[in-house]
């Protein structure tokens, strides 16, 4: 039987099955792969057989006509696709060990007359059937299936279709290639078709890994990206990709793949999600010791930040109960506060917990425990919640306290014999009352002065915030005025957002009390001030949390014109957009943390 050889051609698609095409097939070199006048190209993943060339008699070859419709290929803006690409237009392949190659494009050929192949039960297999033997699955949305057999990293090298950052070939194991065979009547047909000699191949780049593939990006990622969600730099970033981890965990590269992704525009970044949450699914199931959980742990992390990209509406309660699951599985939190890194993450999972509750008015996935074990720790300078989201941490105890006691409220407020006790708003009312910012005690220059007065606004605009919450879910009636203090907070929580530093990252993470601020504000100047800041930071930081914001607000302004000012507050419009959200099978809520 002639030796098999598997290459890149004109038509390819991952939907597809391998097709006999000879060598002594090809034409004329330099003529249209598919006849298209705007110049796109298809590449399909084909089978050659050597030829002699005592078959071939250089005749004319008739015209023929493409029986297998590949993926079009455009044009690739962005940084991360241009990865892909070497010197000279060269394209990254991988072989049957996973390993990735890095080849030169060779000149297309003219579309080719399919042909049948024999599988080893000696039938006709065509385009649309499947090879025999235990070959790797499709997903119907044409993503390469994570269910076969092997664990993640036999499977690190699996394509997923229209990735511009993703894998060139299937990564099928010997035993899995179908043998194949060209028939009798296909050899007769060799005769009259022209010969044209196999192209060489230059040697190849190869990667043993998907993170030595893609090391420029995760090196660019650990650089700028991951630190775009922090207020400042810490020692310690729970949204570091760690590059020290062995084996490499597949997932946790999708993810970070994902999110550098989405900040350079790219097209793939929704098919290295996809790929990051299968995979992750698959090694909950088999997991065997906290060590295996760290790398899990900081995959759900960067995949909820990655949803934050895309919109403040989103399903963040499953995040959160993901990794409440893994941490009680591996211990609790007792086990996993041996770690600095783990006690941060951690504190942010605690934190986008509470501020989700807090404008849902539902109960916290996490138990207050988790959070007093964070805040034993809190001696490290390593990190602390001010640098995590802007809230220093007197007024993050205030926010975890807050998170819960509204959801109680809420539910008492539904039950008839159930009377709330206000005692605890009560003095959680004169702490932010009397709370007041420590300044450092000395400056050892002007920038030491300029940061600490934008840590002051920016925990004043909390403060504020805080303070307005409590009177619209805990004081305010449907049809009363507000208190003129009510809205000299909500001018103050403005005022102290704006008088951040531009070139800081400190102001946009007070953008959850300037939303509360805005549904107070009937001053056409402050709205619209308000509607800019959120567009501003949206474009600066390319996370769609604050655009989400626009909407909302406009909406609750519309309902305030609408019924009276006196009759509408934030709660009922949020309410409403949870409901309208009722039909999608995870639950979706809002978070502007």
């Amino acid at each position: 039987m002639p030796r098999t050889q598997l290459s890149w051609q004109p038509g390819f698609s991952l939907s597809r099955k391998p097709i006999r095409k000879p060598l002594a097939r090809r034409t004329k070199r330099g003529a249209s792969s598919s006849g298209k006048a705007d110049g796109s190209k298809q590449f399909e993943f084909i089978t050659e057989v050597p030829a002699s060339l005592s078959w071939c008699e250089p005749r004319h070859s008739p015209s023929a006509t493409p029986t297998h419709s590949g993926a079009t290929i455009g044009p690739v803006a962005d940084s991360e696709a241009r990865a892909n690409s070497g010197p000279n237009n060269s394209r990254l392949v991988s072989d049957n060990h996973g390993c990735f190659s890095l080849i030169e494009n060779s000149e297309e050929t003219e579309p080719y007359v399919d042909t049948p192949l024999r599988g080893p039960d000696d039938r006709s297999l065509t385009g649309s059937d499947k090879l025999a033997g235990s070959a790797t699955e499709l997903y119907d949305d044409g993503y390469t299936s994570l269910r076969s057999s092997g664990n993640a990293t036999d499977r690190q090298h699996q394509p997923y279709e229209g990735s511009d950052i993703g894998l060139a070939a299937s990564d099928l194991r010997s035993s899995q290639v179908v043998a194949i065979e060209p028939s009798s009547s296909a050899v007769l047909d060799l005769r009259d078709i022209s010969y044209s000699p196999p192209v060489s191949m230059p040697p190849s780049i190869l990667y043993s890994s998907l993170s030595e593939r893609f090391k420029h990006i995760l090196d660019r990622y650990n650089k700028e990206f991951c630190k775009i969600p922090l207020t400042s730099d810490l020692q310690i970033n729970p949204f570091q990709y760690r590059t020290n981890l062995d084996p490499e965990p597949i997932f946790l590269t999708h993810a970070v793949m994902a999110l550098a992704g989405h900040h350079v525009e790219s097209t793939s970044t929704q098919n290295h999600r996809h790929a990051a949450l299968q995979l992750l699914r698959e090694s909950l199931k088999s997991y065997k010791s906290v060590r295996d959980g760290y790398p899990m742990l900081d995959t759900i992390i960067i995949l909820f930040s990655l949803d934050e990209t895309q919109s403040a509406f989103g399903n963040w309660r499953t995040h959160l109960t993901g990794a409440y699951g893994l941490l009680e599985a591996c211990g609790g939190i007792k086990t996993w506060a041996k770690s600095a890194r783990a006690e941060a993450q951690v504190g942010i999972l605690t934190w986008w917990d509470a501020i989700t509750s807090l404008v849902s008015r539902e109960d916290c996935v996490f138990p207050y425990a988790y959070f007093d074990a964070v805040l034993s720790k809190q001696d490290s300078h390593e990190w602390d919640f001010y640098g995590l989201c802007g809230c220093p941490l007197s007024l993050v105890k205030i926010v975890m306290q807050l998170a819960r006691i509204s959801a109680e409220k809420r539910k008492s407020s539904s039950m008839r014999y159930v009377a709330f006790d206000t005692a605890v708003i009560s003095e959680l009312e004169q702490s932010l009352e009397s709370w007041r910012h420590s300044p450092t005690t000395e400056f050892r220059g002007e920038e030491c002065m300029q940061k600490d007065q934008d840590r002051m606004h920016c925990s004043e605009a909390w403060r504020n915030g805080l303070l307005v919450y409590i009177y619209r879910v805990f004081h305010w009636e449907p049809g009363s005025n507000i208190p003129m203090r009510i809205l000299y907070r909500a001018r103050a929580i403005l005022d102290h957002v704006l008088a951040c530093r531009d070139e800081s990252m400190v102001s946009r993470q007070a953008l959850l009390p300037l939303f509360f601020a805005g549904c107070e504000l009937r001053d056409r100047s402050s709205r619209k001030t308000i509607l800019k800041f959120c567009s501003v930071w949206n474009e600066r930081t390319r996370y769609r949390v604050f655009s989400s914001a626009i909407p909302l607000l406009k909406d609750v302004w519309a309902e305030q014109e609408t019924k009276g000012f006196e009759n509408v507050w934030w709660g009922q419009i949020v309410d409403k957009k949870h409901s309208s959200q009722s039909c999608y099978p995870l639950q979706m809520r809002l978070c502007f943390g």
